[in-house]
């Protein structure tokens, strides 16, 4: 949406018994905006299976506007067990998944709506490809992605297994269980993204430091923005567990994402 801003000069006649002054030298008219002033940022088009429109906005992480049959509704983060929530002004905004939003009216009283309300659908851009291995920001060329070969979940192999469930899950929208799978519990914030999907490597050797045993993966994340721009990244993802510390729990025995390390 862009917005030109025009300047307008009102001259209001002179008052009686006031001195009359000059009138101002004429300048020529500002120039026209190149762009938006103050764009939404993360602004999605959602279409609606009764031909409506929903245009939903996120100017910051607690915060979401939409635009709903003509009025806009500033609504704000609420509790939900998936997806990312937003209530207010007797509405309620639901986005599942990275593509996915419903809405539905708030009843005097209710939390969480009561209706289903209308699910609407983001549209897809084109398909983004990730660049093929061997060239700048792909996986190494080595012929040796995740194997699909048995292996133990205590193995390197194991270790990427845990990368490539944790990206599934993100690429799903399913950011909450995605976060089950780091060290630090981060949910990953997917908001920004129109897709979101990585490919995942072979995994290195497993070195060990202090009771504790590392093992690196790379990766290559690509897909898209809500904005339209691609997305391309890559680097690696560190993962930890303990080495057999007596006392050491089961959790602390499983592989868990300790650092992941993208650059563009």
């Amino acid at each position: 949406m862009r917005m030109t801003l025009l300047a307008a000069v009102l001259l209001a006649p002179g008052a009686v018994g006031c001195r009359p002054t000059a009138a101002p030298e004429a300048r020529p008219p500002a120039p026209a905006a190149a762009g938006a002033v103050n764009p939404d940022p993360r602004v999605t088009l959602y279409k609606c299976p009764d031909g409506q429109a929903i245009e939903a906005g996120y100017p910051d992480s607690q915060t979401a506007v939409v635009t709903y049959k003509g009025h806009a509704y500033t609504l704000k983060t609420a509790r939900s067990g998936s997806g990312a929530r937003y209530t207010g002004m007797g509405l309620q905004w639901w986005t599942k998944g990275l593509r996915q939003g419903s809405i539905a009216a708030l009843k005097p009283g209710e939390d969480v709506a009561g209706d289903p309300g209308m699910t609407c659908v983001a549209d897809a851009g084109p398909p983004v490809e990730p660049p093929a291995p061997g060239t700048p920001g792909g996986l190494p060329d080595d012929r040796t992605p995740v194997s699909e070969a048995p292996f133990t979940p205590d193995s390197a192999q194991g270790a990427a297994n845990v990368v490539q469930t944790y990206y599934a899950l993100l690429g799903s929208g399913k950011a909450e269980d995605a976060a089950k799978l780091r060290g630090d519990g981060l949910v990953f914030d997917l908001r920004p993204y129109a897709e979101y999907h990585a490919q995942v490597g072979g995994p290195g050797e497993i070195e060990g430091a202090a009771g504790s045993l590392y093992v690196e993966v790379p990766v290559v994340v690509y897909g898209r923005l809500e904005r339209g721009a691609e997305l391309h990244q890559s680097g690696k993802v560190t993962l930890r567990r303990v080495n057999g510390v007596p006392g050491a729990t089961p959790a602390q025995l499983r592989w868990r994402i300790a650092t992941i390390d993208l650059k563009p």
